[in-house]
């Protein structure tokens, strides 16, 4: 028996012998060398004047205080630390997030200035990136005045207290999704001081109409050839509901010069025929752009039946005073006048004949009585005080039979103190 246990010993030696130890992978280790700040990347540049390509160990610690998520920007995060704070150019998409504390390997990447925003350009996420940890997120320095914004408080997040959109922008978007394009609108604070809110029209929130209030905005200081910008990261950090201060005194504007007729949240809405340009359209005319109506297809040369609606967006107009409406107007051709309208009840989009009261405006309206040339006539102030209301809407009726049909064209809408 003692000579049967230790046989089995010995094949169990021999199998425990003959198991393969597997190879662990290679520990990723990235080097620290030398600890620099982001004050000592700027003296750097400083000193320099030019790019930096660093080509030794040396590493920098900070926060992301923006990312990608929302789309405002695209291979750029933003960081800080207790020295000062820094836009990050990344060779990829993804991978950092906001509240992220990293450690940045500066080896391979190139310290430098771009559209005058200095960057640290070239970073791997894999190969120049160590996350520390995450969700530490930044508490954004409050500002009271737009113009302590300079080129000091590049990449810094900020808060700015006592701000409006000018009242030139109200009813515009942040930025213009339908055709992913970006757009500056204009902040102000109540001495009329102003900073460019600039948004990617690829962000999650570039359809959005921007809020008429006054209160506070949080966002990331940026800079594009000595004008200074801010960056939002989400609407959520727009609250802008408080009574307006004087400002611009403009409850809404909208001249074209976008080349859109809808951005802003304006709508466009017909019945009958569409062919050869029978709905609202905008044009490039000498001295600017304009939006025309007309029912004549000049393909067929046919009139075609229709009734075209350009409806703005809601305008909060609870917190005026004395609002006037005015606009720039011309026409060409026999055909039924323009018509304007007001409502305060319609729910923003459907058929403005079967939603919502309209109320017709056009008396009050100077038309253009010259369809000889295409000279633009000033509407006129009209009064709306009467449909003050939270959500407001002004619309231009258009109609065209297949029998006759003016083309008119308006410009320079603007809703404003009287």
């Amino acid at each position: 028996m003692r000579k049967l246990f230790l046989i089995i010993s010995a094949f169990a030696v021999i199998f425990n012998s003959c198991k393969k130890e597997f190879d662990s992978p290679p520990e990723n280790t990235i080097p620290t060398g030398g600890i620099m700040t982001i004050a000592d990347l700027k003296a750097l540049q400083t000193a320099e004047n030019k790019n930096h390509k660093f080509t030794g160990d040396s590493s920098v610690y900070c926060v992301v205080t923006m990312d990608e998520v929302s789309g405002n920007i695209y291979k750029n995060v933003y960081v800080q630390d207790g020295t000062g704070a820094i836009n990050l150019r990344l060779l990829s998409s993804g991978g950092l997030y906001e509240g992220d504390s990293i450690r940045i390997y500066l080896k391979g990447t190139v310290l430098g200035v771009f559209n005058g925003v200095l960057q640290i350009d070239s970073i791997d996420v894999d190969a120049n990136i160590i996350k520390q940890a995450t969700q530490k997120d930044i508490t954004p320095a409050k500002l009271d005045s737009i113009p302590l914004i300079n080129s000091n408080w590049q990449s810094y997040l900020v808060q700015l207290d006592n701000v409006q959109f000018a009242g030139d922008e109200l009813g515009q978007t942040y930025a213009d999704a339908a055709n992913q394009k970006s757009e500056n609108q204009m902040l102000e604070d109540c001495n009329g001081d102003q900073i460019i809110v600039r948004t990617s029209g690829f962000a999650s929130f570039a359809d959005a109409v921007l809020p008429t209030g006054k209160g506070s905005v949080i966002g990331v200081v940026s800079e594009f050839n000595g004008d200074m910008q801010l960056y939002i990261r989400r609407t959520s950090e727009v609250t802008l509901s408080g009574t307006r201060c004087f400002g611009s005194g403009n409850y809404l504007s909208k001249d074209f010069e976008d080349g859109s007729v809808t951005s802003g949240g304006w709508v466009n809405y017909w019945t009958g025929t569409t062919t050869g340009g029978t709905n609202w359209g905008e044009w490039e005319i000498f001295g600017g752009d304009v939006v025309s109506c007309g029912n004549f297809d000049f393909n067929t040369f046919t009139n075609y039946a229709t009734t075209s609606w350009l409806i703005s967006p809601a305008v909060d107009l609870s917190i005026a005073t004395s609002p006037v409406l005015t606009f720039d107007n011309t026409y060409r051709y026999t055909g039924a006048q323009l018509q304007l309208y007001v409502s305060t009840d319609y729910p923003g989009s459907g058929d403005p004949a079967t939603s919502g009261t309209w109320t017709n405006l056009s008396s009050q309206v100077t038309w253009n009585n010259d369809d000889s040339s295409w000279d633009f006539t000033p509407s006129g102030n009209i009064d709306l005080t009467t449909y003050k209301s939270s959500a407001t809407y002004i619309a231009f009726k258009y109609t065209g039979t297949d029998v006759d049909g003016s083309t008119w064209e308006v410009d320079n809408i603007l809703i404003k103190e009287n």
